[in-house]
């Protein structure tokens, strides 16, 4: 029987690309939710060069009322466009938005109906998260996962949240747990480009300037490492300070967004942003200035000690990063 749009309660959208060893795996994770409500799967292939798109197209031949694929011809990031903004979110036909790269995968089949439950009782909330396992290449698991620290379960204030995140914890949820309501996402699109144009954590500063984060403390996604994503490929030092611009401005528009009600909170971050920045670029006597003396007490003693020996020696301090791939952590 052919599903309605109108009927659709969550839009799941994945994006993909070069991920022939993993696709199956993260589309049988989604088809196997058991759910009182019908979903899509919008799944985005940025011209893969392996066979990511056939394997796409095997499971939309079976699945054709719920998997739906644009399938490109040419890579759209390499032309500065991102894939769900331009060609994801205008297709959502849910009330709600769900997320699952294509290296990654769910691993609790009642997850989609947990999050809609918890959003749909939970009204002050604008969107849902849980825990992810790290895991390898090869599936297995290893000694890393989200969020990083024991936080309670229920509701997290926007204060809260952006406090842990940009100030003390760090990354807290993958994007693998994000559940968001699709309102929050039309926002988010309209605003893009001029407030915060890189990363995931837009989707929820977005989401906490609507409402409420509510936190299943319960694993439910795998998130692959160092599988050929976005963000493991930031390895050379050009890309990764290009990065740390991004989130920069970012930060500063959505302080400015938000008329400055966590105005401490970004520039905090920013203060450490400002700091890798001058760290990779090895400006290391400038790293001891009094300015960054807050952000230097909380470094590594390995940090302190690139940075003490860069003063006298820059040339060895370059050595030794090169020789332990510290820049690659």
């Amino acid at each position: 029987m052919k599903v309605k749009q109108n009927d659709i309660e969550v839009s799941v959208v994945c994006i993909a690309y070069n991920q022939e060893k993993y696709i199956a795996k993260m589309l049988e994770s989604l088809l196997a939710q058991k759910t009182t409500f019908n979903y899509e799967i919008l799944i985005h292939d940025d011209a893969s060069k392996d066979k990511t798109q056939d394997i796409i197209r095997k499971y939309q031949k079976n699945y054709p009322e719920t998997i739906k694929p644009i399938l490109q011809t040419e890579n759209q990031f390499s032309k500065g466009n991102n894939p769900n903004i331009m060609f994801n979110y205008p297709r959502v036909m849910g009330k709600y938005v769900a997320f699952c790269e294509g290296d990654d995968y769910w691993s609790d089949s009642n997850k989609l109906q947990l999050q809609y439950e918890a959003l749909q009782k939970h009204t002050d909330c604008a969107i849902c998260v849980h825990n992810t396992q790290c895991v390898s290449n090869t599936g297995e698991r290893i000694n890393r996962s989200f969020p990083p620290v024991n936080i309670k379960g229920g509701a997290i204030t926007a204060q809260e949240y952006i406090k842990m995140e940009l100030c003390s914890i760090g990354w807290l949820f993958q994007t693998s747990s994000y559940f968001i309501r699709t309102e929050v996402i039309k926002k988010y699109v309209q605003e893009y480009n001029n407030v915060y144009p890189v990363g995931d954590l837009p989707l929820v500063l977005f989401s906490l300037h609507k409402g409420k984060c509510y936190y299943i403390p319960k694993s439910m996604s795998c998130y692959r490492t160092n599988s050929g994503g976005v963000m493991t490929n930031l390895q050379d030092v050009t890309r990764k300070i290009s990065h740390l611009k991004k989130m920069i401005a970012g930060h500063e528009n959505f302080d400015k967004f938000t008329d400055y009600q966590y105005h401490a909170d970004f520039q905090y971050a920013i203060q450490n942003y400002t700091f890798e920045i001058l760290y990779l670029q090895g400006e290391y006597k400038r790293l001891l200035k009094f300015e960054h003396r807050q952000i230097f007490k909380q470094q590594s003693n390995k940090r302190k000690a690139i940075i003490f020996i860069g003063t006298l020696s820059p040339q060895i301090a370059k050595y030794i990063l090169r020789k332990k791939g510290e820049k690659n952590e």
